[in-house]
């Protein structure tokens, strides 16, 4: 498989994933740029007896977001009125609706900062990036059924930080 197959292949789930963890389009930008570089000058270093293509992509995603949390720290920034930089403004969608979608995202956030950083990664990868229990389990190198377990916990720990917002 050519690199420029693998791109076409797992871009939009790596860039998801990064999105749903930095929460920051223009950070999620340079954390991909710098995921696709490594994952191109690594390629030959590449071993399927360790893991599938997927894997180790996410693997390199997901330490590129450590780093990033490590490094910097994200400042948010508030237009005056709030609705300059509106998404639904953008999209000429319904404020209406999209007043709720937000709403109900911050609570989601919310909830989820409840959640220990390992629940959240492994949230992460388990329904922004499609991978399954199997594939989770390669990527933060623990057991397939210890994976289930976690995502099983979290998402009743989700449930009722949710419940009581």
């Amino acid at each position: 498989m050519t690199f420029e197959e693998i791109y076409k292949e797992f871009f939009k789930p790596i860039y998801s994933y990064i999105l749903t963890r930095v929460r920051n389009e223009a950070a999620a930008q340079d954390i991909a740029a710098t995921t696709w570089r490594k994952a191109f000058e690594k390629l030959d270093a590449f071993d399927e007896s360790r893991g599938n293509m997927r894997q180790w992509l996410f693997g390199i995603a997901r330490n590129e977001v450590n780093m990033h949390y490590r490094l910097y720290y994200d400042k948010k920034v508030l237009s005056l009125t709030g609705f300059e930089d509106s998404p639904a403004a953008a999209r000429g969608t319904d404020i209406t609706q999209e007043l709720i979608y937000e709403d109900e995202k911050r609570l989601l956030l919310s909830a989820m900062s409840g959640l220990k950083d390992k629940e959240r990664d492994i949230l992460a990868l388990k329904f922004y990036s499609g991978l399954n229990n199997r594939q989770i389990a390669g990527a933060v190198n623990i057991s397939e059924s210890n994976a289930g377990t976690i995502i099983n916990r979290s998402i009743n720990k989700l449930r009722v930080l949710l419940e009581a917002k």
